[in-house]
């Protein structure tokens, strides 16, 4: 109810002045967690492992100074049997990696890609679907934290597009009346495989060409 309390509303977008309330609830929210989280490390743990909306995880890594507290547990997340906890321990990891790219961090990355290759093969289509589209900014981050990792990445998300067009182009091949299932299903498979190709570009945006700036420099 609390982290609730800092989601941004529509409300907040059109009024003139709520924006800045919303900063001061968030910063406050922010240090009150940081207090209990220091006091009680496995408060901590509970609140991950309940989870909350995905779009207040950067806020909650950049405002709360303790949040590296989260290293120690999210392994033991990533294999909730649970695809909604997999995927929220994928995404909190993403960005903890940019607040904290430590050797303890890149370790968490290779498990959470050996998941990811693990179940690439052993999900539904549907079910690849649900897990893939909210990963892949989280794999761009990772990409920018750890540029070494870019071509596991890389070639899981080949991996991922080479299913996705197989998945879609079976599909084409069923007349409509065989079911309208096999129908959203090709369509998903094809956003998907949009959404790889822009996954590519971004990691050569944010982790390649960026690192080779860096190198030159």
């Amino acid at each position: 109810m609390l982290l609730e309390t800092c989601i941004e509303t529509e409300e907040d977008r059109r009024v003139g002045g709520q924006q800045w309330a919303l900063q001061e609830v968030r910063s406050l929210v922010c240090s009150y967690l940081h207090q209990v989280f220091i006091a009680d490390t496995m408060l901590a743990k509970l609140v991950h492992f309940q989870g909350y909306p995905s779009e207040l995880i950067d806020v909650i890594v950049k405002g709360v100074p303790s949040m590296h507290i989260c290293l120690d547990f999210l392994q033991e997340l990533m294999q909730q049997p649970s695809l909604n906890k997999q995927i929220f321990a994928i995404q909190l990891l993403s960005h903890l990696c940019i607040q904290y790219a430590l050797p303890k961090s890149l370790n968490l990355c290779i498990v959470a890609l050996n998941l990811l290759y693990a179940l690439l093969g052993s999900l539904s289509s549907s079910q690849r679907v649900k897990l893939f589209k909210p990963i892949l900014p989280a794999l761009v981050r990772i990409s920018e934290a750890f540029p070494p990792l870019v071509d596991d990445i890389v070639n899981l998300m080949m991996q991922l597009a080479r299913i996705c067009e197989s998945q879609a182009s079976l599909a084409s091949h069923f007349d409509a009346h065989l079911g309208k299932e096999l129908e959203v299903s090709a369509q998903e498979s094809k956003e998907l495989c949009s959404l790889v190709q822009q996954t590519f570009s971004d990691i050569l945006d944010k982790a390649v060409f960026k690192s080779k700036i860096y190198r030159q420099e």
